[in-house]
């Protein structure tokens, strides 16, 4: 019966289409807070904290604006939470300072009490409260931002578990999973601070305390990781020899070190020194703080999506079998990393037969390096010889000198032998640490293959996975560039933009 054809695009369109549907989402929900606060923001309600329980009722309440036609002092109360009201309304645009007197006389003392509301009308009518950036409706616009994050971490989410369902696991599925993880800080961290104050600015500070506080906060478990990676890097180095691969771990480390020193750095100076040192500190420290959380997002949910890549069982529908090479030895024998991997095939191809008495042919992949007296493929081939397999049932591939050109070249072998490659299903036998990489280079070629797993020695795990995550970096090289820029501006802009606001809006 003739197999349906699997279309690798039909997953990425459902994908883009549900961030289509979260992006006119966001800004529809942006615009309804922007109707919502010019329609509304033309009133404002200041509240100054007066328990009136506490304190004596008081006798006189006056309220005196010094540019009247900025805003009118409708009327002053105490309110319903015990504190000083007063109503504000908005004549046209510009500044004005309210001054609210009252004056008590509690067993015959007389006190009393001056407050001075500084207020702003934009253009638009709306006032807002200069000193907590308060206005009609603000808590309005926190929760919606609040929504708008969680719907961030929720379509992130289920894009990061669908790319684990249907085996696509790819740098998308690293990057849905570094934003979710960065989202859902950010809504824990706001709601933790919004019990404890209840004003715009501090939200807004919040918010941009986000990834300076996600760099300090994972601190101890970075040092954890870059202390393992560095001591998987040591011993790489001295069981698989000194090559720039195994010293990845080491760098990091030294520059994760560097990096969060400047954060905690130029903390320590924005406490000890004045205003101008101030903002010139915090945009230092934010813009470090916010590169280093989505790197540090980065690299977590790349090993988290390498290790699943590990854990996924591929249903056994295969036609061929991608076996990757990785060195023999000096007699032609394989290695027993690559024993591993044609030993993972094997279990598979046998699983499969008795599943459903389909069999799948072998791709041995690797060409003969200057040191080797064979091919690696002729090595795997001979070894599956060796196991009972019929010549007819292996196609060799090699040509090929890394892993990029093992697939490549194992595609084309597999397109020009099979009866329809348009309803070709392929798996790649390789080791656990490499079955990331698999899926990546086979979703380049475009070529239908989920990953067989072979097991090996620990120490070969954390470098990996670092691997992985510079593979990332390069292979999106623009992107991250671009994303590191940006997230350096924001972070001086926040900091800059709130500072400015207090002393000078």
């Amino acid at each position: 019966m003739r197999m349906m054809k699997r279309s690798p695009n039909s997953g990425r369109f459902a994908e883009k289409k549900r961030f289509f549907v979260l992006a006119a989402l966001l800004l529809l929900m942006t615009a309804g807070s922007l109707l919502y606060i010019t329609v509304f923001g033309g009133t404002y309600t200041d509240h100054i904290l007066y328990t009136a329980e506490q304190n004596p009722v008081p006798e006189s309440l006056s309220v005196t604006v010094d540019n009247a036609e900025v805003v009118a002092a409708e009327r002053a109360y105490i309110g319903a939470d015990g504190n000083i009201c007063v109503d504000f309304r908005s004549l046209r645009e510009g500044s004005a300072t309210a001054t609210v007197d009252y004056t008590a006389q509690p067993d015959g003392t007389t006190e009393g009490f001056t407050a001075y509301i500084r207020l702003y009308v934009n253009s638009f009518g709306t006032i807002v409260q200069k000193d907590d950036l308060n206005f009609d409706g603000y808590i309005i616009v926190e929760f919606v931002i609040l929504a708008g994050l969680l719907l961030v971490f929720i379509f992130t989410l289920v894009t990061f578990i669908e790319c684990f369902r249907k085996a696509r696991f790819s740098y998308y599925m690293v990057a849905c999973g570094g934003v979710a993880l960065f989202a859902a800080f950010t809504i824990v961290l706001a709601l933790y601070d919004m019990q404890w104050y209840n004003t715009f600015r501090f939200f807004l500070m919040n918010l941009s305390d986000s990834g300076f506080v996600f760099a300090v906060l994972t601190t101890p478990l970075m040092l954890v990781l870059s202390a393992a990676i560095a001591g998987s890097n040591i011993w790489l180095l001295r069981h698989e020899g000194r090559r720039p691969q195994n010293m990845l771990g080491i760098g990091l480390g030294l520059l994760w070190v560097l990096g969060i020193a400047a954060v905690i750095g130029s903390s320590v100076y924005y406490f000890g020194y004045s205003d101008n040192g101030v903002v010139l500190s915090t945009q230092i420290s934010y813009s470090i703080a916010y590169v280093l959380s989505y790197l540090e997002c980065m690299l977590l949910s790349t090993i988290i999506s390498a290790f699943l890549a590990t854990k996924y069982k591929p249903p056994f529908d295969k036609d061929y079998l991608i076996v990757l090479g990785c060195g023999i030895r000096k007699d032609g024998t394989l290695t027993p990393i690559l024993k591993g991997r044609v030993d993972a095939a094997i279990r598979f191809e046998r699983a499969q037969f008795a599943a459903n008495g389909k069999h799948a042919k072998f791709v041995p992949s690797g060409g003969q390096g200057s040191d080797e007296v064979i091919s690696e493929s002729e090595a795997m081939k001979r070894y599956l010889l060796e196991q009972g397999y019929p010549e007819e049932q292996i196609i060799k591939e090699d040509k090929s000198v890394n892993t990029d050109q093992n697939i490549r070249f194992s595609r084309e072998k597999i397109m020009a032998d099979a009866a329809d490659p348009e309803t070709v299903r392929a798996g790649v036998a390789t080791t656990n640490y490499h079955i990331f990489r698999a899926y990546i280079l086979a979703a380049k070629y475009r070529l239908d293959a989920q990953g067989i797993t072979a097991k090996t020695k620990w120490y070969f795990y954390p470098n990996a996975f670092l691997r992985e995550f510079a593979g990332l970096l390069y292979a999106k090289k623009w992107f991250i560039l671009a994303s590191v820029l940006l997230l350096a501006l924001c972070g001086m802009l926040s900091m800059t933009v709130l500072t400015y606001t207090y002393f000078a809006f």
